[in-house]
């Protein structure tokens, strides 16, 4: 017996455009349902017909009244026999601009956000804010998406708005104060390009946004330098006039109090700050993309691998593509780009296409939404090298459209005592303390249950990326993880010593690192791996995070080494000197390679001196001209009071 398929030649609904649906993009007459029979007799109810069975698989279409689409299917889905109906969902190819070199822009396929043009292209009421070197803002491809400010006169050298700058035009150059912010490095007009290049124009290549406005804010100086004097004012510039997205392709060049207000100015002003994580390969913050009211960007390459250069870690939030990037350049003409620099833009089109599509979504909501529907990256030996994954911008935009992404999993990364209130617990370990637990997904959790030993503590604040809670100072226990009845991860007490900060994340960037956090919790032979570079070196980086200048003075180190040879250096970075990476390293402790496992305590009298405006320290063991094989391995390491 052969399964019969019946089909009924359409007619004048055939070349009907799609209309948008609770959600769905679909036929405005036709119904997908299925159901135990062909629901001949429940069509004809409601004055339509079957136009084709399935019986194979139970499904038919169903042809209703024109304007009565939603009504069609409540009283289908009511009527006896009926499992399912749904709308004939409408899907076409992914959407090719004509510009001639889209075949290039491997990048943007794998985004999805030919994808995501299916449904929107963005708005020219979008603006985003590119804070660089400066655009060319006549190149061709770019110039139709340049933000205009429509209160300005050109060249008139009068403040006509009195915004407080003169013939700010589309944008302003805060470097040499003046209303001209061309570029003379180029790196700009790139990152301009891959956030918003013009679309079917024949020409080059399409950004991310298609239909964004860019405003140019030049707050970097032709030697390549931006100091807090050319960023703060670009940062309450763009919240000012009317920026939504801020792309920010650089690390500051002083790591400040300034910086960070300014940055929350133009947060509290629903701005979505988006940062590149850097180029070294490190687990160690960089700035402005570790603040965590920032939106930080790993970079990925063709297989969507880590990039060698990119900066990792749990305060890198998502990743885009980083390498082999075809973008405009300040010539007029097209040119390779790569970097974080080139897959933060790509984030930041994104959030304006979003945004584009539903203007009245906060910038929370565009990240969040960022955040959850981006692929999970899992690459051995740094695992999830980046909190939520690689961006997906159709999912993303579908989720800001429709109904919110799920949470990702709950995962546990670390724990990191809040050090402001150990000083005053150390006088009295009956007052309790609180510590952070870092991670990701946390806010889906309906019965989240944090314990000590086994016992409940006091939950204070839960975010989407952290707990805090707090313990009794003085009680010593392992703390774990709970989903209701469901342990999410446990962790070892870090030390007897009750006021500690344990390390958090450790890279070598230069080679690789096997384990962190979990590995140098305790005194128990479970090492952390560091390996030896091709340079003959082992050079391994590390963090400690929620510092303050309390009573903990002493850094403590257990390690060892496979093989015996080599100078060891063990150094913290000196936030006295200069903002990282332009500071020093201070040496605390140095000595020869051995295979013993062997204690070091290296006194910190200045403690605020290493100590970032994020309270995190960072520091590093250095060991050159080791033998062929050699390998680091660290049994603990915390930051601890030397009493």
């Amino acid at each position: 017996m052969f399964a019969l398929s019946v089909f009924v030649l359409l007619g004048a609904h055939a070349s009907e455009s799609p209309i948008h649906v609770d959600g769905w993009t679909c036929h405005p007459t036709r119904l997908m349902v299925k159901s135990t029979t062909p629901p001949t007799a429940v069509a004809l109810k409601i004055g339509g017909s079957v136009l084709a069975s399935y019986p194979a698989i139970g499904w038919s279409v169903v042809e209703v009244p024109l304007g009565r689409l939603k009504q069609s299917k409540a009283l289908i889905e009511s009527s006896n026999g009926v499992q399912l109906v749904q709308y004939d969902r409408a899907a076409q190819p992914a959407y090719t601009p004509n510009d001639p070199l889209w075949p290039n822009e491997w990048h943007m396929r794998t985004i999805k956000a030919d994808l995501a043009w299916d449904t929107s292209k963005g708005s020219s009421n979008t603006i985003v804010a590119v804070i660089d070197t400066g655009i060319f803002v006549a190149h061709p491809d770019l110039a139709t998406n340049i933000w205009v400010n429509q209160g300005e006169i050109p060249n008139n050298n009068i403040d006509d708005d009195n915004n407080g700058y003169v013939d700010d035009v589309n944008g302003y150059d805060f470097a040499y104060n003046d209303g001209n912010p061309e570029d003379t490095l180029g790196h700009g007009t790139g990152c301009a390009g891959l956030v918003g290049a013009v679309q079917d124009n024949n020409l080059g290549i399409s950004g991310a946004c298609p239909k964004v406005r860019i405003m140019n804010l030049k707050a970097c100086n032709d030697n390549g330098l931006l100091y807090d004097s050319y960023l703060v004012p670009a940062y309450i510039y763009g919240a000012d006039n009317g920026a939504r997205v801020y792309s920010m392709s650089y690390f500051s060049d002083r790591v400040s109090q300034a910086e960070k207000d300014a940055m929350d100015y133009a947060v509290a002003r629903n701005v979505l700050p988006i940062a590149a994580a850097g180029n070294a390969a490190s687990v160690l913050p960089y700035y402005p993309a570790a603040y965590e009211n920032v939106l930080s960007v790993a970079a990925t390459n063709g297989n969507n691998n880590r990039s060698w250069f990119s900066n990792f870690g749990s305060w890198v939030d998502v990743a885009a593509p980083g390498e082999g990037l075809t973008t405009t350049s300040n010539n007029g003409d097209y040119m390779g780009f790569g970097g974080t620099s080139g897959a933060c833009p790509h984030v930041a089109g994104s959030a304006a296409l979003m945004i584009g599509a539903k203007p009245s979504a906060t910038a929370k909501e565009v990240r969040y939404a960022l955040e959850d529907t981006a692929t999970l990256l899992n690459q051995p030996p740094w695992e999830e090298f980046s909190n939520y994954g690689l961006i997906d911008t159709e999912a993303a935009l579908k989720a800001i459209l429709t109904t919110p992404a799920p949470p990702k999993p709950a995962i546990v990364r670390y724990i990191a005592t809040m050090g402001q209130s150990l000083s005053r617990a150390a006088k009295d370990p009956s007052l309790s303390v609180v510590a952070r637990i870092y991670g990701r997904g946390f806010q889906g959790l309906q019965n989240l249950v944090v314990k000590r030993n086994g016992v409940p503590a006091q939950v204070l604040t839960v975010t989407r990326d952290y707990i805090d809670y707090s313990h009794v100072y003085r009680l010593i226990s392992d703390v774990s993880v709970w989903n209701g009845d469901s342990m999410i991860a446990t962790l070892p007490n870090p030390t007897v010593i009750r006021d500690c900060h344990p390390l958090v994340e450790a890279s070598a960037p230069s080679a690789w690192v096997d384990g962190s956090f979990r590995e140098t919790l305790i005194d128990d032979g479970v090492n952390m791996l560091g390996h030896r570079d091709g340079d003959g070196n082992i050079i391994l980086h590390g963090t400690f995070r929620k510092m303050t200048a309390n009573s903990i003075t002493q850094l403590r180190i257990k390690r060892s080494y496979a093989l015996g040879g080599g100078n060891e250096s063990i150094q913290i970075y000196d936030w006295a000197s200069f903002s990282y990476p332009y500071g020093n390293w201070i040496e605390v402790a140095a000595g020869t390679a051995s295979t013993t496992p062997s204690v070091t305590t290296a006194n910190l009298p200045n403690l605020a001196n290493y100590i970032d405006f994020e309270g995190t320290v960072y520091f590093r063991v250095v060991t050159t001209s080791t033998p062929e094989n050699q390998v680091l391995k660290i049994d603990s390491a915390r930051l601890q009071s030397n009493r």
